[in-house]
């Protein structure tokens, strides 16, 4: 059986509404200065995040 990392953090909402990413998130998703970022909602209350994939320009 294939085991996978689980990680928590832990982040805290600003007056203006925005959260920071930490780090050690960034560093795993390679996020970087106005990449975007999804988070996604599950039926049973679970968020999902992840990074947006860019697309190639032709």
């Amino acid at each position: 059986m294939r085991q996978t990392k689980k990680f928590r953090f832990f982040a805290t909402v600003s007056d203006r509404g925005q959260i920071f990413i930490p780090k050690a998130l960034q560093n795993y998703f390679d996020i970087r200065r106005r990449d975007q970022v999804a988070f996604v909602v599950e039926s049973d209350g679970t968020v999902v995040f992840a990074k947006k994939i860019k697309e190639a320009r032709q």
